[in-house]
């Protein structure tokens, strides 16, 4: 990443009392500069042009480390942590964004894992629900411990 934590802190005044600082702005700033730092990269696949996926990968966790950093300092001086919420705009933006552009082929793999275990577990709902209310109807034929049905 081109700043650190602290310039980051500084530049959007997120150490500031009483002050909410522009997280869009932020997160625009933060993804601006971790392109930059993939394009500048000293690991660039000489066949594509771009930069390998695992200096790509090692970037990310770089960028993650830079949010976290900030989300430190921002704890020390009092005030709340940056979301996780806010880490996954930055991910869904620019994460996802520029593998879906470099690594079409990678990003294909996730989202099939993906769109397979969300299937895994969709067929295991109907099964949950069914015993859920298999249990219910269990409790509602039972007297209550006063000797009447529960309604």
């Amino acid at each position: 990443m081109e700043l650190s934590a602290v310039e980051y802190v500084h530049m959007f005044r997120m150490d500031q009392k009483g002050y909410n600082f522009n997280r869009s702005k932020f997160i625009q700033r933060f993804g601006q500069d971790f392109q930059e730092t993939l394009r500048n990269s000293d690991s660039i696949d000489r066949k594509t042009g771009y930069i390998k996926y695992r200096a790509f990968k090692k970037e990310v966790t770089n960028a993650q480390k830079v949010f976290k950093q900030i989300s430190d300092i921002l704890v020390e001086s009092g005030k709340k942590p940056l979301s996780n919420g806010l880490w996954g705009v930055f991910y869904a933006s620019y994460v996802i964004e520029t593998r879906k552009a470099l690594f079409k082929h990678i990003q294909d793999q996730i989202d099939f894992k993906r769109k397979t275990a969300q299937e895994r577990w969709a067929s295991l709902l109907p099964l949950s629900s069914q015993r859920l209310k298999s249990d219910e109807d269990n409790t509602k034929n039972k007297p209550s411990k006063k000797g009447k049905p529960n309604p």
